[in-house]
């Protein structure tokens, strides 16, 4: 807990307080007891847990490619007046096909990745003639 010791300016009560109102800190996750958090420390611990509790949410695991989670984040590149290089797919065995399907069903699902037509966009399968597609 050295981020707890930094600057001093930052109280365990204010940060108890603080925990308390953000929401359900008593109730116990559901795999508690195998945590490992790299703390010894019985007051440290306390608080990471209740850290952890607060925001359960981050960490259950819901079987999406990669772990979704509860924020909403978005990630851009800007990559300005710079025009798209075009690659050569990448080539797979025909049975390996179904399951890259499946993980980037899974991925827009999941909202990971988004459907896009633009110039730098990637298909999705290259070979739409063949498929039907």
């Amino acid at each position: 807990m050295n981020i707890l010791s930094m600057n001093g300016e930052l109280r365990v009560e204010r940060l108890n307080e603080w925990l308390d109102t953000m929401g359900d800190t008593v109730t116990p996750l559901q795999d508690e007891s195998e945590v490992r958090i790299g703390v010894e420390e019985a007051d440290a611990r306390k608080l990471v847990m209740k850290l952890l509790r607060v925001y359960r949410n981050l960490s259950v695991n819901s079987g999406d490619c990669p772990p979704a989670t509860a924020l909403d984040m978005h990630h851009h590149i800007h990559t300005g007046d710079a025009s798209p290089i075009m690659l050569k797919r990448r080539r797979q065995a025909q049975t390996e096909d179904k399951g890259i399907e499946d993980k980037v069903n899974q991925m827009l699902n999941a909202g990971v990745i988004e459907e896009g037509n633009g110039a730098w966009g990637f298909p999705k399968c290259g070979f739409g003639w063949i498929t039907g597609r």
